[in-house]
């Protein structure tokens, strides 16, 4: 960080309570009351994860200790590679030398290599064969399609070629560090580690509710009916009068995409705006960090806030959030992927004798980036349509960004590269030079020494480390929050039987905290208020001169032999 920059960012620290930051403890009433100053405008960006799908019931796992199944659900599997056995997940997480990590990949890439060339064969013009079906009679009779038949087929061929047999070995192989045992171990001693979130954040969001709290908003919920739940307002009273989920007292937010709001004639591009609680998220019975994130945000800092969020799924860097300065340009990465992908194209076209069309140099502006500065613009133009706080004699400040994408790139080399272009193009449209970034890793990796694999969190720990933006960029670590033990269901039924005990625990356990998908960390309010909780955390820290956590976390990671 520069003289300069520190100099500009030590400014701020009357913003801050840094005594929060370093005790974790909850301003009084009294003490939140508003403060004449500054309107302070946080900017929230990313995909479905920052979408929102998690409902407020969820949180009732905040009340419980942590969900550890018996020891014989690491060992249970299916006959054939399923990634949803936590067995079969070791052929992912497993770790030793970089020649054994690099013999996982390739299992991997093996398996998926092998399902889509029978996959292939029997479409017959599926992929790059538009004129023929290479399907011979040695092959057997060809299956129907439809998944219900491809993918029992698909796994007996893998069976056949030997695939889940070298994974198996590799699981179980002496240099494996990472044993599903071991890994089960360090599972079930996870939220030790983070015991001093998890205590700040019920303290927080609950306020003192009880497990049976929960039941009796769910009771509320259905005796109110569906209709109800469209009343964002009425809907987040309800929660906080039963499990106390707190509303904002001086954070407004406007939020703006595939978010619970009024239609503006584009396709998921609704827009609403109000006092922060739940319900800007994808259903007004939902939320996305901008909850979490906003609620500990105001206890923060004084004076008035207002979110900006923008966010829609399915999205990348790459393409929908490309930002003007790759309108008409590549990266280094993205160039030599592109050229060496035609490069091989080319020759397997010319040995099989079909037409090889080469990818083309992506061009133009994405329109996630477009749609989102549209409107950002619109709030920076008048903010106190937003926020009646807002003093135009005080006048505003640019907080800072929280960046929470990533899914849709974890196939993109460039992403580190396109996202250090995308916070400097961001930072000169909002004419904010030192914005403050706060990146929130992808967590589904779960496991320490993985916790920056993979393009995007790479990417991330990349740009936080980018000449230019060293010092302003920090990210945050959502790997030790992903509640992996929420996707565990399918490995307890196959190690105790649909009809056990256990199985019967777990399924009710499980039902209970998650409203979506692993993909979208089960819709877990207890992830999304950790994570939201830490991003704030973050953000205060950085607008106070802070120095970024996440490097000398990730040089511990480097160093920790797990």
């Amino acid at each position: 960080m520069t003289k300069d920059r520190t100099k500009a960012h030590k400014a701020r620290l009357l913003l801050v309570s840094l005594s929060f930051l370093v005790m974790g403890s909850c301003r009084t009433a009294g003490e939140q009351a508003a403060v004449k100053g500054k309107l302070k405008i946080v900017f929230l960006l990313g995909q479905s994860n920052m979408v929102g799908y998690s409902a407020p019931g969820t949180a009732w796992y905040l009340t419980q200790p942590m969900y550890v199944p018996p020891p014989k659900t690491a060992t249970a599997r299916s006959r054939y590679y399923d990634g949803g056995y936590f067995y079969w997940q070791g052929v992912s997480y497993a770790y030793g030398s970089e020649e054994f990590n690099a013999r996982g990949k390739a299992l991997l890439e093996e398996r998926r290599a092998s399902r889509s060339r029978w996959r292939a064969l029997v479409y017959g013009n599926f992929g790059r064969h538009p004129t023929r079906n290479d399907w011979l009679p040695e092959y057997g009779p060809a299956p129907k399609t439809g998944t219900k038949t491809m993918y029992p087929f698909l796994d007996k061929k893998a069976e056949e070629e030997g695939i889940h047999k070298r994974m198996v070995e590799h699981i179980e192989s002496p240099e494996n560090k990472l044993h599903p045992r071991v890994a089960f171990e360090q599972l079930s001693k996870r939220d030790d580690a983070i015991a001093d979130d998890i205590e700040r954040v019920r303290k927080i969001f609950l306020n003192g509710t009880e497990p049976e709290d929960f039941d009796r908003l769910a009771e509320a919920l259905e005796a109110k009916g569906r209709d109800f739940a469209a009343d964002r307002a009425a809907y987040a009273a309800l929660v906080r009068e039963h499990v106390n989920l707190p509303i904002a007292e001086r954070t407004r937010i406007t939020a703006f995409g595939e978010v619970a709001g009024e239609p503006t004639g584009v396709q998921k591009d609704n827009v609403t705006q109000g006092v922060l609680s739940l319900g800007y998220a994808k259903w007004a019975t939902a939320c996305g960090p901008e909850y979490p994130f906003g609620i500990s945000f105001e206890r923060m800092v004084d004076g008035p806030v207002l979110l900006v969020k923008c966010a829609w799924g399915g999205t990348s860097v790459h393409v929908p959030w490309r930002p003007p300065s790759l309108n008409n340009a590549e990266t280094p990465i993205e160039k030599a992927t592109r050229e060496a992908a035609n490069k091989a194209g080319a020759e397997e076209a010319e040995k099989g004798g079909f037409e090889f069309k080469p990818q083309q140099r992506q061009t133009g502006t994405g329109k996630c980036w477009e749609r989102a500065m549209a409107h950002i613009q619109k709030v920076l133009g008048d903010p106190g349509k937003y926020h009646p706080d807002y003093d135009p004699k005080a006048g505003y400040e640019l907080a800072g960004l929280v960046w929470f994408q990533g899914w849709n790139d974890m196939g993109n080399p460039a992403y580190g590269e396109q996202l250090v272009t995308f916070i400097k193009d961001f930072r000169n449209a909002v004419k904010a030079p030192e914005l403050p970034v706060v990146c929130g890793l992808l967590g589904h990796s779960a496991w320490k020494q993985n916790t920056f694999d993979g393009h995007v969190n790479s990417g991330m720990l990349y740009a936080a480390r980018d000449t230019d933006l060293e010092g302003t960029v920090d990210i945050v670590n959502t790997v030790k929050y992903f509640p992996l033990e929420l996707g565990l269901e399918g490995s307890v039924k196959a190690a105790y039987g649909e009809e056990s005990d256990e199985y019967k625990k777990a399924e009710q356990i499980i039902n209970r905290a998650c409203s979506k998908d692993g993909t979208h960390y089960f819709g877990s309010a207890k992830f999304l208020y950790l994570t939201g909780d830490a991003m704030a955390r973050s953000l205060a820290n950085l607008m106070a001169g802070g120095e970024p956590a996440i490097h000398k976390e990730a040089e511990e990671i480097s160093r920790t032999d797990q």
